[in-house]
Parts: C-alpha cells; structure tokens; sequence
C-alpha cells in the first residue's frame, strides 16, 4: 500500500499535521510555494504520481483520492480506465458532485470510522436587510438539494430500475443498495444518520415495504392504494 500527502509542509497551517502523518507512515511530497508549481502543483503531482505508480505497480488494485476538486475527475476516470477501483474521500458540502460521480465510491469524512463529527453550526449573525436586487443582477443560485429527500428519490429509482430489469416485486436489500452505489457513489446511509441500510430503508417506510421474517431481507415498494 502506497500512502502519500501532498502540501507545502513548511507552511505553518500544514505544519500541525505532520506529526500525525509521519506516525501513520504516509510518504510526505513536500511542494513548493505556489510561485514555483503554479496554482494546481498539488493536483498535477498527485495525478502523474498516481498514473505512474498504476503502471509501475500492476498489482495495485485500489486508488483512494482525499480530495473534493473536480479537478481531480480526469484522474478518476483514468485510474477506472486502466481497471482500478476508485475511492473519493470529501468533506459534505465541499465536494464536487462530479467527482463523487466519476468514483467507483464516494465517502464523506464525518462518515469515516473512528472520525468525530465537528459541530458546523453557525454562530447567529446580525440581521442586515437586504438590498433589492436589480435587473442586471445575477440570478439566484439554485439552492442544494436536501440529502434527505434526494436519497428517498435515489431508492424509489434503484427499486423501479431492479423491477424493470428482474420484474420481481422483492428485492434484495444488498443488491438495492448496490444499485444506489452505482447510481450515486457517494451514497452512505451513514452520512444521513442512520447505522445500517436496514435502518434506512425502516425509515422510509412510508415508500417501501421490509420483509424481515427470514436472514434474508428483502424490500419493495410500498403499491399505491
């Protein structure tokens, strides 16, 4: 296993990571200030690195980006490409939707084991009124879809896709979420709260139906009344 962070280490904010990362034996790439590697040194680096050590290394099966830039999708869809399975690693809300798309799977990183949720709520700010918006104004941004709501749609798809495709009522609960992985690699039920998929399809259960009677679980959609 190759293991190895890329940052300019002699900058104070990096520094305090340093220690962490030497004692968990990953390979530490010092880059230069921006002035010497431009803008995306880091982003070039890791991905020649990457692709060499696919060639170098036939046996490495694996490729983990921590990293939520959609600059990095290019190097997703190559590490694919030369038949590597692709993690992404991003903070929720800070990374690229594409990227976590262009992954075989996609991890936020509050949901990683051992890792403790910060708290991110904001602190109260001082209530401004609002300017009125012009004409020539820009239009308001689309506002971000709800995780919630988003992967009660993503499950309500992945089961029409399997009864399309086995024209089965019950499915399996692994091969459901299978399907959602492929659909959205960045699905995690642990992300949204829950500590299993069973636990999170229980919670929907306003839209499927669980049948827990045996070890294996099934699950279908709950037929319209």
């Amino acid at each position: 296993m190759l293991t190895r962070a890329y940052a300019d280490w002699s900058a104070e904010i990096n520094a305090g990571y340093r220690g962490q990362l030497v004692a968990r034996a990953v390979d530490l790439v010092q880059l230069f200030p921006a002035a010497a590697y431009g803008k995306n040194g880091a982003d070039i680096r890791l991905a020649v690195d990457a692709v060499e050590d696919m060639f170098r290394l036939p046996d490495l099966t694996h490729v983990v980006i921590v990293a939520g830039d959609s600059d990095y999708i290019p190097l997703a869809q190559r590490c694919k490409r030369l038949g590597r399975y692709v993690v992404g690693i991003g903070v929720a809300g800070a990374s690229s939707r594409a990227l976590a798309a262009a992954c075989d799977e996609f991890v936020i990183y509050d949901a990683l084991p051992g890792v403790t949720a910060l708290d991110r709520t904001p602190a109260p700010a001082e209530t401004v009124p609002a300017k009125p918006r012009t004409r020539r104004g820009k239009a308001a941004q689309p506002e971000e879809p709800d995780p919630q709501a988003a992967a009660t749609a993503l499950l309500t798809r992945a089961l029409q896709i399997g009864l399309e495709k086995d024209d089965v009522d019950w499915l399996h609960n692994s091969a459901v979420k299978a399907q959602m992985k492929r659909m959205d690699p960045s699905f995690s039920e642990k992300s949204l709260g829950f500590r299993s998929f069973s636990d999170f399809l229980r919670s929907r259960s306003d839209v499927v139906e669980l049948d827990e009677t045996s070890t294996t679980r099934m699950v279908r959609l709950r037929p319209h009344e």
